[in-house]
C-alpha cells in the first residue's frame, strides 16, 4: 500500500468521478455521504487496512449509512472486484448493484444492508470473534452521525466499551446532515466526543476531509491497544469537493443530473468517460424493458396502461391523497399532529408544511428513530393528541414492533401509521418490506388498510384520523399509480368493494362498476380477484382482458380494509364461482390465508374449495430493485400475469 497523499488524493478523485457518474445515469442514489467521508474510506480500503474479502485473516470493514451504494461500488471497482462498465445497471432491474448492497448479488464486500444503526453492532460481534479465536485483525466501521439517533447505535457502543475490544476502529462522519435536515432539527447528537469517552472509547477528532489527518488518525488509533475501542471523530463537509453539492442538506440523497457531472468532474481536477457510461446505462434500461416486455404473457391484444385510444387512465402517487388529508385534519384540530421520522416526505409532507406545522406545534421530526417514533406518539396520544407517523413499513413498523404491541396497541392509544410498503422502486429489498399486512393483522388491537389510489387514501386517511378510535395502519407506495375509483365511488371503512367490468369507456374508471359488498347483488362470476393496494388496478385490468379475451365474468374484491375484515362480504363475492386468485404486493401466503381461512371457516355450501384457490405475491422472498412497474412485472402481479393465472387455474378444474 504506502501511497503518498497526491496518489490518495488522485485515487479520492477517481472514487468520487465513478460515484457522482453511477448516480445521475441512474437519476437516484445518495453521493453526499460518500463524498464526504472518501478520504476515511479510500484510506481505509487501500492505505491502512487490508479488506480482500478472499483473505481469511483480512480486516474486517463494516459500513453503517449503506444507503450511499454508489460509493460502495465505487470502491468495489476502485479494489478491482468489478469494472466500471458492469455497473452501468446501478439502482436498475437485472442489476446486481442494487439500492442498498446485496451480498447474495455482489462481491467484495461483507454485509447486506440499509437500515441505519446495524452495521456497528455486527462488527461489534465481529470483534468478539476475533478476541475468541486469538486473531489479530481489525474490525473497522464507518458510520453516520444521523446514525447516532438511532438507539441501537448507543447499545453497541455501551457494549464495545464494556468489554475490551480495542481491536475496534469507528470513523464517524460528522456533516451534520440527514434526509431532509440538518441534524440539529431533529435530534441533536454533540457532543459525540464526550459521550463516546463517557462509553469508556478512546476518541480521536480529525478534520474528516484532510487525507493526512485522516491517515495519522488511524496510525494512532492502531497504535492504542489499551482495552478501549476508538472513534475517529471526522469533521466534513457533506458533497465534497463538488460545489454545488457542499453543505447542501439536498445533497444527502439527491442525486446530480447528468448534465453537471463535467464540471463536478473539472471542479475535481480529474476525468471519467462519463458519457459512454450514460449511453450503456440507457442501453442496459432498454436491454430490460424489452426482455420485461416479452415476459408478459400473450393475450393476443396490448391491454397495457393507456396503450390505446380509449380505457384511458391518470397515474397519481397515493401520498398525494394521504398528505391532503393530513392538511385538511391538521388545518381543523390542533390536537392532530405529526410525529415522523426522518423522512417526512414519504408521505407527501412538503417543506413549507414542515414549517407551517412547526408554527403550531403540530410538526415534530425524530429522526433516524423508529422505535423513539412510536413511543413519542404514545405518550402524546395518552394526553390526547392524534398522532400520525411515517417511514418505511420496515423500519416504522418491523423495527419498532415492541414499542407498538406494548405501549400503543395494548391500550388502543390513538395512534395513526402510515408507513411506504409494497415493491418501491429503486430503494430494493431491505427498504421493502412485503410483511406489512402481517405485522398490522395479527397484531392484537391494530387495524389495518391498503387504498388502492391516490383519492382512496385520500377516504382512508380522513376516516383513519377522523372516525377511528385506537391505532390503525394506512399503507401506501411509492410512485404514480393509476387512479381507479371517483370521488363518488362509494367508500365505507371495513366494507370491502366489489367491482364489475361492464365494458369498454373512453375512461377507464367509468367501464366499471363500483358497490359496497353490503349492496352486492351476489352476481355469480367464473373468478374472484381479491386484492389490496394498487393490485385492484392490475385485478381490475386482467377482469378487462378475461371478459375481452375469453368472455369469462370476473368479480374484483377491492379489500381496502383488513382489519377489520369483511368476511361477509368476501363469501358473498366469492360465492358460486370456479375459482379464486388472491394478489397483493406482500408474502403471497399472508392475503391468501387471511382468505383461505374465511372461506375453510364458513364452511358453506357452493364455496369453491381451496384447492381452487391461488395466492399471487412475493413467494418467500425479498423485493429488488427497480422501477415498481417494472417489479410488478419481475414479480408476475400485471394484469396480464393475474389473467393468465386465472385461464390456468380454470383449465385445471375437475367438475
Amino acid at each position: 500500500m504506502a501511497q503518498t497523499s497526491e496518489q490518495l488524493n488522485e485515487l479520492i478523485n477517481d472514487f468520487k468521478a465513478l460515484t457522482l457518474t453511477m448516480s445521475a445515469a441512474a437519476g437516484s442514489g445518495h453521493v453526499g455521504g460518500a463524498l464526504s467521508g472518501a478520504e476515511s474510506l479510500v484510506t481505509v480500503w487501500f492505505e491502512k487496512f487490508n479488506v480482500d474479502i478472499d483473505n481469511q485473516d483480512r480486516d474486517r470493514f463494516f459500513l453503517g449509512p449503506m444507503h450511499f451504494t454508489p460509493g460502495i461500488y465505487a470502491l468495489l471497482v476502485k479494489k478491482g472486484y468489478y469494472d466500471w462498465k458492469e455497473t452501468v445497471g446501478y439502482r436498475r432491474i437485472g442489476s446486481p448493484f442494487e439500492g442498498h448492497p446485496n451480498t447474495l448479488r455482489i462481491k467484495g464486500w461483507e454485509l447486506s444492508g440499509g437500515s441505519l444503526g446495524q452495521a456497528l453492532g455486527v462488527a461489534v460481534g465481529s470483534a468478539m470473534a476475533a478476541k475468541i479465536r486469538n486473531k489479530k485483525h481489525w474490525i473497522v466501521t464507518h458510520n453516520s452521525d444521523g446514525e447516532l439517533q438511532e438507539g441501537s447505535m448507543w447499545e453497541s457502543i455501551m457494549y464495545a466499551g464494556t468489554h475490551d475490544l480495542d481491536n475496534l476502529i469507528s470513523f464517524f462522519d460528522i456533516n451534520r446532515i440527514q434526509s431532509y435536515n440538518r441534524i440539529e432539527e431533529c435530534s441533536e447528537v454533540e457532543p459525540v466526543v464526550d459521550k463516546l469517552k463517557s462509553f469508556h472509547w478512546n476518541v480521536i477528532e480529525v478534520k474528516g476531509n484532510d487525507i493526512e489527518e485522516v491517515g495519522t488518525a488511524y496510525d494512532k488509533a492502531k497504535a492504542l491497544k489499551n482495552g478501549k475501542p476508538t472513534a475517529i471523530i471526522g469533521h466534513t463537509v457533506i458533497g465534497n469537493g463538488v460545489s454545488f453539492l457542499e453543505d447542501k442538506v439536498s445533497s444527502h440523497n439527491k442525486s446530480p443530473a447528468r448534465e453537471t457531472i463535467p464540471q463536478a468532474l473539472a471542479e475535481l481536477g480529474t476525468s471519467f468517460p462519463h458519457e459512454e457510461f450514460f449511453k450503456l446505462a440507457d442501453e442496459h434500461q432498454a436491454r430490460m424493458t424489452r426482455e420485461l416486455n416479452a415476459s408478459l404473457p400473450d393475450m393476443g391484444q396490448d391491454f397495457g396502461w393507456n396503450s390505446g385510444n380509449d380505457m384511458q387512465v391518470e397515474e397519481i402517487w397515493s401520498g398525494l391523497g394521504i398528505s391532503e388529508g393530513f392538511r385538511n385534519c391538521m388545518d381543523n384540530n390542533p390536537n392532530v399532529v405529526a410525529v415522523t421520522q426522518d423522512s417526512y416526505k414519504l408521505i407527501g409532507f412538503t417543506d413549507d408544511d414542515k414549517a407551517k406545522y412547526s408554527k403550531t406545534n403540530q410538526f415534530f421530526d425524530v429522526g433516524v428513530a423508529e422505535q423513539n417514533m412510536s413511543l413519542v406518539s404514545a405518550g402524546l396520544a395518552k394526553e390526547g393528541f392524534i398522532p400520525i407517523t411515517n417511514g418505511y413499513a420496515t423500519f416504522a413498523l418491523g423495527r419498532a414492533y415492541d414499542q407498538i404491541r406494548v405501549s400503543v396497541a395494548h391500550a388502543r392509544y390513538n395512534v395513526k401509521y402510515f408507513p411506504t410498503e409494497g415493491l418501491l422502486g429503486g430503494d430494493g429489498p431491505f427498504h421493502e418490506c412485503l410483511e406489512s399486512v402481517a405485522l398490522g393483522y395479527y397484531l392484537p388491537h391494530m387495524q389495518v388498510q391498503w387504498p388502492c389510489d391516490s383519492i382512496e387514501a385520500n377516504k382512508a386517511t380522513l376516516t383513519a384520523i377522523r372516525d377511528i378510535k385506537g391505532p390503525v395502519i394506512t399503507l401506501q407506495e411509492r410512485g404514480p399509480k393509476p387512479v381507479v375509483t371517483k370521488e363518488k365511488t362509494p367508500y365505507q371503512y371495513g366494507i370491502a368493494n366489489i367491482i364489475r367490468y361492464t365494458g369498454k369507456q373512453p375512461s377507464f374508471v367509468d367501464a366499471f362498476k363500483t358497490r359496497l359488498s353490503t349492496k352486492w347483488p351476489e352476481v355469480e362470476a367464473d373468478i374472484v380477484i381479491v386484492a389490496i393496494g394498487s393490485q385492484v388496478a392490475e385485478a381490475m385490468r386482467a377482469a378487462v382482458i378475461l371478459k375481452e379475451t375469453k368472455d369469462l365474468e370476473t368479480t374484483v374484491v377491492n379489500l381496502h380494509t383488513l382489519k377489520p375484515l369483511d368476511k361477509q362480504g368476501i363469501l358473498k363475492a366469492v360465492q358460486g364461482c370456479k375459482g379464486i386468485l388472491t394478489v397483493a404486493q406482500q408474502q403471497k401466503t399472508i392475503l391468501g390465508n387471511i382468505v383461505a381461512g374465511t372461506v375453510l371457516e364458513a364452511g358453506l355450501k357452493n364455496m369453491p374449495t381451496l384447492d381452487r384457490l391461488v395466492m399471487m405475491g412475493i413467494d418467500d422472498g425479498y423485493g429488488s430493485t427497480g422501477k415498481h412497474n417494472e417489479l410488478t412485472q419481475h414479480f408476475g402481479l400485471t394484469g396480464e400475469h393475474i389473467a393468465a393465472e386465472a385461464l390456468d387455474l380454470l383449465a385445471n378444474l375437475s367438475f
